[in-house]
């Protein structure tokens, strides 16, 4: 099993510690006598540890989130409207919850309900003076909580982005691969399906350097990947896997049409020129995931056509398959000869 992500941990944590402080007013409403409310947290600590439940074994984060967020401020409205606006209180806390578990926008739509919900409770039933403090109270938290978390995001997004992609030509870096390889296994350990990688390499990209300056080799390396991305199709990312190594996955088709595409893929890069007037290659493996197979196993696949194309001549694109073929033609040949 993949490990778990920081917003499944986050949302088992918050609703382990809903449980935990809950409980104990279960317990003091009914020594109290107070059957309603102890009736009320009951089903909040049930359904709270359901949610637990649910995100435990399933890991469907998203949904789980926006319906215990919905369903906290339901409950506290509903508490409000039966007990009073003593038990608002509880809001304040919630609101700083959802705008942490949510974005900010369905964070923000459900305080802004909840808030003019329980305005309603309490417009009949307070002072003007108390009234508007404990609106307004509401409103500038839920207000401040939306635009530190909504900035928050916002940098969070940058910070992300900044440490997945690889500064000089920004495909992906080894980081970000590694988190789309993690991905796409667990995708397969639940259905499996044909999806296939590309493992392209820059022939003699050390004479490009020693030739035309290491300046122009990053320009070389820049040019290639906005073709690459150019050419490449929506579901398929680029990723920088060494010096002048990269990626292409996931292909979602199996190693014939792969294979094909990598051909394409070759031709173009073969006829175009990068900066200005450098020509260059790439030679090109071919792999297939496999079932219950390892990323690196997979990867190493891909590197051993990938060096066949190169022993080969180079500029050119080799399968996996060609790989099994040319060791077995290989042993025969030894076999014969001894």
């Amino acid at each position: 099993m993949t490990k778990r992500s920081a917003a499944e941990k986050m949302l088992l944590i918050l609703s382990a510690f809903a449980v935990i402080t809950i409980s104990p007013f279960v317990y003091l409403r009914w020594l109290d006598g107070d059957m309603l409310m102890a009736f009320i947290d009951g089903t909040l600590v049930v359904v709270t540890a359901t949610f637990f439940t649910f995100v435990y074994i399933t890991r469907q984060v998203d949904t789980a989130k926006l319906v215990l967020s919905s369903f906290f401020a339901v409950a506290i409205v509903s508490i409000v409207a039966i007990r009073g606006q003593s038990h608002l209180f509880w809001l304040y806390p919630c609101m700083i919850a959802f705008y942490y578990i949510l974005p900010a926008r369905p964070a923000g739509i459900i305080c802004f309900i909840a808030i003019m919900l329980i305005a309603l409770i309490l417009w009949p039933v307070t002072s003007t003076l108390e009234f508007l403090t404990i609106t307004l109270t509401l409103f500038l938290t839920a207000l401040f909580a939306y635009v530190i978390f909504n900035n928050y995001s916002k940098t969070n997004s940058k910070l992300a982005l900044l440490a997945s992609i690889d500064p000089l030509t920004s495909s992906g870096n080894r980081r970000a691969l590694d988190l789309k390889l993690e991905k796409i296994l667990a995708d397969q350990n639940r259905e499996s399906s044909k999806v296939s990688l590309l493992l392209l390499d820059l022939d003699h990209f050390k004479k490009i350097n020693d030739n035309y300056g290491h300046a122009n080799g990053d320009i070389v390396l820049v040019e290639l990947v906005e073709l690459i991305q150019k050419s490449s199709r929506a579901l398929d990312a680029l990723y920088r896997y060494g010096g002048e190594e990269f990626i292409i996955l996931p292909l979602k088709v199996d190693l014939v049409e792969a294979t094909k595409v990598a051909e394409k893929l070759r031709a173009l890069i073969a006829k175009t020129t990068f900066a200005d007037d450098i020509s260059v290659t790439v030679s090109i493996g071919v792999a297939q995931y496999r079932a219950a197979e390892s990323a690196e196993a997979w990867i190493s696949r891909a590197d051993a056509a990938l060096y066949l194309a190169k022993d080969s001549g180079r500029n050119r694109v080799v399968a996996e398959t060609e790989v099994t073929e040319k060791a077995i033609a290989a042993k025969s040949v030894e076999e014969k000869a001894s």
